[in-house]
């Protein structure tokens, strides 16, 4: 499919009706491209794009879920809401993304690392500003206008840098080329910080969430740390922006929505949870799960804990079993915990030989998930432990 836009948006770049260029002024609500301009050349590919996406398996369909994180695009958009079409596509990085024609996508691992609605909110609300700025139009024409005509688009895969590949690379290869400059990532900052305050959520929801993006950053322990975005200003230059914007704002604080914000996502986040240890990047796993439990209510905590368990098991460095262990045993006694965790605490002491402790927490693993997949095998090991001298 990628290559089927890029055919549509070359013709546009070398079409005669290319030449019909509308001024790149802010949209107003409601606009359309100029019939035969070049921005109606990019709308008709980005269209495409979004049909492609609308049937798309990682698309996710919940109701609630996609309900609820429009409303929120809805209130930071205001009078552009009907100009907006929001998607959540569940890949486990932190990113969104915001196309010309008013598709705007949200991955699953931004909806893991959010807090609270408030921090939601500024994100939205900057992926609207490129939007109602035509950011888009300005960095395809500027394009246009270089010999490196493809190199400055870039022409990324769907989430270049984070490790996507497959049909969600293909599928939005296009759609997500968009390397808009610093300029403008800073303007969509600006604005998308006035329209977040201004809808009255908390200012300081914006240093929250890039201290710990920056944090997570800096938990990387191979190769060179990378910004969330690559043509985003550097993290620790958005977090000085936001510390600063906020203080200027004069409000002492604002709505974080963050009981909100947790019920909405709270059905899915054991899913997420894994999606984030299947990227196998599991310092800053640690880094994201430690993060979301220090806040997480109470009944979050065994669910959380075992997922910390589980990044440390899998990474395996030196002293990371040790550390695993303990959090099994901490998981396997608080709320909410997965059944696993008492099958992960059960195979720990089975390796140790602790036959009668190993027995009673796969027992209980079975009483918990009796269907579980590996149900079979446990059983196995049950009665292998039985029947040890």
């Amino acid at each position: 499919m990628a290559g089927l836009l890029l055919a549509a948006l070359l013709a546009g770049a070398i079409s005669p009706a290319a030449s019909t260029e509308e001024p790149a002024d802010a949209a107003r609500p409601g606009q359309r491209p100029l019939p035969g301009s070049d921005e109606d050349e990019l709308w008709y590919a980005m269209d495409r794009a979004e049909r492609e996406l609308q049937q798309h398996p990682l698309l996710v369909r919940d109701e609630a879920l996609n309900g609820y994180v429009r409303e929120v695009a809805c209130k930071v958009a205001g009078d552009y809401c009907p100009d907006l079409r929001v998607y959540i596509v569940q890949q486990p990085w932190f990113n969104a993304s915001m196309s010309p024609n008013g598709m705007m996508v949200v991955w699953t691992g931004a909806l893991l690392r959010f807090q609270d609605e408030a921090e939601l909110a500024l994100v939205l609300g900057h992926e609207f500003a490129h939007f109602r700025q035509r950011h888009s139009l300005q960095q395809w024409r500027k394009a246009k206008r270089t010999s490196a005509f493809l190199g400055s688009f870039g022409l990324l895969a769907w989430g270049s840098g984070a490790g996507a590949a497959g049909p969600v690379a293909d599928l939005l290869g296009v759609a997500h080329m968009y390397r808009f400059s610093r300029e403008a990532e800073r303007e969509a900052d600006r604005l998308g910080f006035a329209a977040a305050t201004s809808s009255g959520y908390d200012p300081a929801a914006g240093a929250r969430l890039w201290q710990r993006m920056l944090d997570e950053e800096a938990a990387r322990r191979y190769g060179k740390p990378v910004p969330v975005f690559a043509s985003h200003p550097k993290t620790s230059e958005r977090l000085a922006d936001v510390r600063a914007a906020a203080e200027a704002s004069g409000v002492a604080d604002g709505n974080a929505g963050r009981a909100r914000y947790g019920a909405a996502v709270r059905p899915f986040l054991a899913s997420w949870l894994e999606l984030e240890l299947s990227r196998r990047m599991y310092d800053t796993s640690v880094r994201v799960i430690a993060d979301l439990r220090a806040l997480a209510e109470p009944d979050l905590q065994g669910l959380y804990a075992f997922a910390e368990a589980e990044a440390y098991r899998r990474r395996g460095k030196d002293g990371d079993a040790a550390r695993a262990e303990a959090l099994y045993v901490e998981a396997a006694g608080l709320p909410g915990a997965p059944p696993a965790s008492h099958r992960e605490l059960g195979l720990v002491q089975r390796g140790r030989g602790e036959s009668a402790a190993a027995t009673a927490s796969l027992r209980r693993y079975l009483e918990l998930a009796p269907d579980a997949e590996d149900a079979a095998f446990i059983r196995h090991y049950l009665t292998e432990l039985e029947n040890r001298p």
